[in-house]
């Protein structure tokens, strides 16, 4: 369950730069489709990341990371990856993208990011900002 029902889908077809020599995605593609997952997430609740660095001063940096490999894809699959915000509080924000090939979980990651200054500190979210995820 996802913090505040809060989720955003996005649909993704891989391509030949995505897989490796055996013809799977090659592994840190995924790290990649996670990471537009996310923009994408911060952009359904109006919040691009240049905005957050401009009016908060403030960027989301990733602190730690946990992928689980269960199937793999290859050459032109269409998968789809659904992200929630797991957790929040003002220093990070747990994310949670799970990947699906014709409905059936392929794989996950959960990714914390943290915040920082515009000049790489550890900082508070503001709670301008903080309220946005929360409401």
């Amino acid at each position: 369950m996802s913090l505040n029902n809060l989720s955003s889908k996005i649909s993704i077809r891989i391509y030949y730069e995505d897989t490796d020599a055996g013809g799977i995605v090659y592994h840190s593609k995924y790290l990649n489709f996670a990471e537009r997952a996310r923009a994408e997430f911060l952009r359904k609740l109006s919040l691009e990341q240049t905005y957050i660095k401009e009016k908060y001063q403030v960027q989301f940096v990733v602190k730690s990371l946990k992928v689980t490999y269960m199937y793999s894809c290859k050459l032109d699959d269409q998968i789809n990856l659904v992200t929630d915000l797991e957790s929040i509080n003002r220093a990070k924000l747990c994310f949670r993208h799970i990947f699906y090939k014709d409905k059936k979980e392929i794989s996950k990651i959960q990714v914390t990011v943290c915040c920082i200054s515009n000049t790489g500190r550890v900082a508070r979210m503001p709670k301008s900002l903080y309220h946005k995820f929360i409401n």
